[in-house]
């Protein structure tokens, strides 16, 4: 944010980037719209940065590569230093904050030198500390490889034979709490096996990557007593598989250029940034995928079809190109079950990774409109709409949307602790006192995946004692609400399609991730960046009569159209390769 330096510094301003407070509304909104203008050339930039590596999938399963903005900062950093050059520039400026020693050599090299530049770390606490994070991630390799390995064999599989007719393979993910009572509950494509006839059934199988697996023997004792098809990497995978993975600590390493960014000297920022993020659990599972992929074609595995959840981060590139490599008559379709930001850059390939054999043959999107924006940065990318499995619920909506009496506020929350704790204090202070939520009911649903006791305990987190944790069905939480609270989520979506207004938080001194495209009509959104942003966000919507809020219902039932395939059999048999149009080789 920007804050006066005291009385007697008039004019002069002091701006925080650290994260540790939120910017203020102006220069937060003018942050979101220089990444915005940054995404192009960032993504020249790392195209750049890959011409010397060609295939090598050792540098394509770095963050960095991927552009995978989630887990790299460098996108974000840069963000920052151009919002800083500009207000340098216009004067007032004496002081600026940052959170590491490479983004503040850079400034103090670009500003002038009235412009007072701090880290919030110095040089040596961050080596210190981006040596931990690496000693880190490599003990969490050692433990998920080894656990792996070892449970996969104390618990060998029982009754199971390999499939000896082509299968479709469909990649998800499988968390804690998927498979109850020996039945594997996916989140990723809920419906699709009920638009198939029990032949078709045993032709599509699961190839689960593990979310937060900590517990090796009970996961491998509920995989191995799960009734539905399941294709284990770990019943493939040997142990020099697994040793190459983990040598990508040390094949991973890179020595990188100086660069230039819009005027910026940004090649030990760029060294920095590729510092803190390399060897990541992402790169790990891409080279496991891979050799995943060989293991297949070794073992005389056919596929028919590969879907592959694809975010074109660090693990698709890797599993993408083992399938290209070892089964390239096999078509693979990357699929992309959910909306993301514009600045959420991996989900945009390059015509680098289609050239390099990093992308599927066709990419399936959920809704015509999302065609377009995935071509963006590469012309030539195949795609084609798929059905959208998680949203078919929306699709079920009535014209009308039930009455009921008071305000209630739906707030959503992300998995990260840090802005789950950041958008429950926003609306803390949104809310109180704004007349206009007096006998409001205000219903918290935390992430599936976040530790319910963090907020259950206490009031670290912002939780309010009158407000409701509520859990189950997020569409028929939303046919109950007027307003809704979320952050970087689909979530924000489907409240928009129900008819509800949505606030998306702005992101602390980092670019806003809002998955709303910019086309949908702005009575349905909104970006609040504070609090006071969120409480004239709210107070706005709370007052809509009921027939402002029928013609919201028709706008979001038209973005609907747009933006979500209905899922249904044929939609379903042509997305496994099941149907006969399918069968036509690729």
């Amino acid at each position: 944010m920007l804050r006066r330096l005291g009385p007697h510094a008039v004019g002069l301003m002091r701006l925080d980037l650290t994260g540790a407070v939120p910017l203020g509304r102006e220069h937060a909104a003018q942050l979101d719209a220089i990444a915005a203008e940054l995404r192009r050339p960032y993504v020249e930039l790392v195209s750049r940065l890959s011409a010397p590596y060609g295939a090598d999938l050792d540098w394509w399963v770095t963050p960095l590569a991927s552009r995978n903005t989630y887990v790299c900062p460098l996108f974000r950093r840069l963000c920052q230093a151009v919002l800083a050059r500009r207000l340098a520039a216009e004067g007032g400026l004496s002081e600026i904050m940052v959170d590491t020693p490479a983004l503040a050599g850079m400034l103090r090299d670009a500003l002038p030198t009235a412009v007072r530049v701090r880290s919030a770390l110095s040089p040596l606490l961050w080596r210190l500390r981006t040596a931990l994070g690496l000693l880190r991630r490599f003990a969490a390799a050692m433990y998920a490889c080894g656990g792996r390995f070892v449970f996969a064999r104390l618990i060998p599989p029982v009754g199971r034979v390999q499939p000896s007719e082509p299968i479709t393979l469909v990649d998800t993910f499988l968390y804690p709490e998927s498979i109850r009572d020996g039945a594997f509950n996916d989140r990723h494509y809920p419906g699709l096996l009920e638009q198939l006839s029990e032949d078709e059934r045993r032709r599509v199988y699961w190839a689960p990557v593990y979310y937060r697996a900590r517990n090796h023997a009970d996961l491998f004792r509920r995989l191995r007593g799960c009734r539905d098809n399941l294709l284990l990497a770990e019943d493939y995978l040997r142990l020099g598989d697994y040793a190459y993975a983990i040598g990508h600590f040390l094949r991973g390493r890179r020595d990188l250029p100086d660069c230039e960014f819009l005027g910026l000297r940004a090649g030990t920022l760029l060294r920095e940034a590729y510092a803190e993020a390399y060897a990541g659990s992402g790169s790990i599972e891409g080279l496991l995928r891979y050799r995943f992929a060989r293991r297949l074609k070794e073992a005389g595995v056919k596929l028919k079809r590969i879907v592959e959840w694809f975010e074109n981060q660090e693990i698709d590139h890797g599993a993408v190109s083992g399938w290209l490599t070892f089964h390239p008559d096999t078509k693979v379709v990357g699929y992309q079950g959910f909306l993301a930001s514009n600045n959420y850059l991996c989900m945009f390939p390059l015509e680098v990774e289609r050239a390099l054999g990093l992308l599927p043959h066709v990419v399936g999107v959920m809704g015509p409109a999302l065609a377009e924006p995935a071509r963006e940065f590469c012309a030539g990318l195949e795609v084609t709409a798929a059905p959208a499995f998680r949203f078919d619920a929306l699709w079920r909506l009535s014209g009308e949307k039930p009455r009921h009496d008071g305000v209630e506020l739906l707030v959503s929350l992300p998995l990260d602790t840090g802005e789950t704790r950041h958008i429950l204090e926003m609306v803390g202070k949104a809310l109180g006192g704004n007349m206009a939520f007096r006998g409001r009911r205000v219903c918290i649903k935390p992430h599936p995946a976040f530790p319910r006791r963090l907020l259950e305990e206490g009031d670290c987190m912002g939780l309010q004692p009158d407000w409701v944790l509520v859990d189950g069905d997020l569409d028929g939480l939303l046919e109950a609400a007027d307003l809704f609270v979320g952050s970087a989520s689909s979530a924000c979506v489907q409240a928009v399609v129900h008819g509800v207004p949505a606030a998306v938080i702005g992101g602390r001194a980092r670019p806003t991730l809002n998955p709303i495209p910019a086309w949908v009509d702005a009575e349905l959104w909104s970006v609040c960046h504070g609090a006071e942003d969120l409480r004239q966000a709210l107070a706005r919507h709370a007052r809509c009569g009921a027939e402002a809020r029928t013609r919201l219902r028709a706008t979001g039932a038209a973005v609907r159209e747009r933006l979500f395939r209905p899922v249904g059999r044929p939609a379903v048999l042509e997305f496994l390769g099941l149907s006969a149009a399918a069968a036509v080789p690729h």
